[in-house]
Parts: C-alpha cells; structure tokens; sequence
C-alpha cells in the first residue's frame, strides 16, 4: 500500500509541475506579446481621407496612435462607429511636458468596445516645420500656405475655445534644437497680423533648466501690420534678463500666440491669424533658417501600439482546475502516506 501511495505521490508530483510548466509558457507568451507594434506611413493629400488600419484586436485592449506633431489633424473617426471609444490624453498643457520629446508629438488613444478590427479616418491639414501645442486655456488651429507681396509666409489660424482662469490662451509653434547658446546667439523673423485680435507673440527660448520669453509682437498690433524682430543674448526678456541662457543646452525655440477674454467687445469671435516668415537662427557662426514651407501632400510617418489586456481563454480554466484539482489530490496521498508510515513505525 505504502508502494501504491508513493508511485501515487510522484506521479502527481509530476503532473503539478507539468501543468506549472504549461501555465507559466501561457503566462510569458502573454507577457512577451501583449504588446503590438506598427511602424509605417500613409500617404496624405490634404483634402481626402488618410485611412490608418488597425489588425485584429480583442475586447479592452487599447490602442495608441503617436504622430509627429509638425503633421496637424483637422479631425479623426473610427470605422465601424462604436468599435473602439477615444480617451484623454491631457497632456499637451502641462509644464513639465516641454522638457520631454511627447512635445513634438501628436497622440491618441483608444479603447476596444469589441474585437474585431477597425480603421482610423484622418482628415489631415499641411505639413509644416514646427510642432504646434497648447500651453494654457484650449484653442483650435488650423495651417495653411499664405502669400503676399511675392513671399510665402506660413498662415497659422488661432481660435480660442475655452480660456485658462488667468484670461488667456496660449499656443506656440515649436521648432527643436540641439545647441549649447552662444554669444553670438540671435534670432531673426518676420511676421504679420492678418486678421483678428492677440494679446501678444512671444519667442520662447527654451533649455533643459528653464524657459525664456521675448515679446516681439504687442496686443496693439494692427491688422496688416509687418513685424520684423531680432532677439539676441544682449535683448531683455521679460522678466527682465539678458543673456541668462548662454551656455546652456537649447531645446526648442517657438513662437507663442496669446490670446486675451478682455481685449474682446460682446460676442466678438476670439481669434487671430498670422503669417510667419522666415525665421533666422544664427549660433556659433552657424545660421539655420526655417523655411515657412507648408505640404499639401506628404508622406506620414506614424507608429501604432495594440496593447492587449489579459483575458482569460477556456484552455487557462482547464488548466487551474487541473492545477486545483492535482494540488488538493497530492496533499490528499501525501497526507495518508504520512500517516501510514507513522503507523508502519509504531508497529514496528
């Protein structure tokens, strides 16, 4: 009987650790593929849809579209309707966030009502240089290619949608660097307001340690008006610095359009529209111009994650309930192995 009971033991034994085994594969399978990644590009004509194909995914996975922020959305659906469901992702606005590259991108997220697969419908505006974010209160934009006295200026469309409690909005065009700020920094541009009200335009100079702002354009700017602007390291800034960035390492530069609630009469619309020209980095004897180049076809780099949440499948309950059942029978024989080998011992 004794025999009986250990050959028994093993043999369960045995079986635990197979079905440990198999769970474990099921379990690292999972965690090495829960997440699915897809490099690719679309091409986009301004105008017409760009459609983004998602695979096949499950229930409650979720998924996350990142996009260069140099390429604006005018807006995005899901086919079929109702298959997955749009989340925040209220990050733009947030202080910290200028510091990091998710500044220069677009992101967006979802989640899957169902499984199956989906397409995401874009329609998207030009290509331009900068990255173009929000930093305080919410606004709506739109780019486009503007062209007087035989220059092409970039037209940047600004509409306020909801204003931060300080009155205002802000929402800056970002061009990045990768610079140590010399002496002989100095930025050179040319911009006009077309239409509409601003509380201001300021060039932000950006480091890893701190943020620097330079008025170039006042709320009294009069529509039509040209503003051609130099910022060097010997200009004061508006808390009245000069030169406090020198040495540091730039990240970004940008130009931030203000928008003020005050400026406005009853029921006037808050926007404004401005044309940006060249603008002219000179640093360390080497000049950089950014273009006011806008795309109405382009090719669309993006990346797409499919983050697959766990569910359980039949096979996972068969094999915990093997895993139960296996565990609840060895403790079962060990238990009366034991207790036939005490008795064995007594009698002898």
């Amino acid at each position: 009987m004794v025999a009986l009971l250990k050959a028994l033991s093993v043999a369960l034994f045995a079986a635990i650790l197979f079905t440990v085994v198999i769970l474990g594969i099921n379990l690292i399978s999972y965690v090495k593929n829960d997440t699915e990644v897809i490099v690719s590009h679309a091409d986009v004509r301004v105008g017409q849809p760009t459609i983004i194909k998602i695979p096949h995914f499950n229930k409650y996975d979720r998924i996350y579209l990142i996009l260069s922020a140099t390429t604006p959305v005018y807006n995005i659906t899901v086919r079929p309707t109702g298959i997955l469901t749009p989340l925040s992702f209220d990050v733009e606005g947030v202080e910290a966030d200028l510091f990091y590259p998710i500044l220069l991108t677009k992101n967006f997220f979802f989640i899957a009502n169902a499984g199956g697969s989906a397409e995401l419908v874009l329609f998207m505006q030009p290509k331009v240089p900068y990255a173009i974010k929000e930093l305080e209160g919410k606004t709506v934009y739109k780019v486009f290619r503007h062209n007087e006295d035989d220059k092409e200026y970039l037209g940047v469309y600004v509409r306020a949608v909801a204003f931060s409690q300080s009155g205002f909005t802000q929402t800056v065009l970002v061009y990045p660097l990768n610079v140590v700020f010399q002496p002989d920094f100095q930025v050179e541009g040319e911009l006009r307001l077309l239409e509409g009200k601003i509380a201001y335009v300021n060039l932000v100079v950006a480091t890893e340690n701190a943020l620097y702002a330079f008025n170039v354009a006042p709320f009294t700017l009069k529509n039509g008006t040209r503003i051609k602007f130099n910022v060097n390291a010997a200009t004061k800034e508006l808390f009245g610095r000069t030169g406090a960035f020198l040495g540091q390492k730039g990240l970004f530069i940008g130009l931030s359009i203000g928008l003020h609630e005050k400026q406005l009469e009853f029921n006037e619309i808050p926007y404004a529209v401005l044309g940006i020209g060249n603008i002219t980095i000179l640093n360390m004897g080497e000049k950089l111009i950014i273009e006011p180049q806008t795309f109405y076809e382009y090719d669309m780099n993006y990346r797409l994650y499919i983050f697959h949440k766990f569910q359980p499948t039949l096979e996972h309950g068969l094999l915990v309930s093997a895993l139960v059942s296996q565990v609840l029978a060895f403790s079962y024989v060990s238990i009366k192995l034991w207790r036939d080998s005490k008795r064995a011992w007594q009698d002898n």
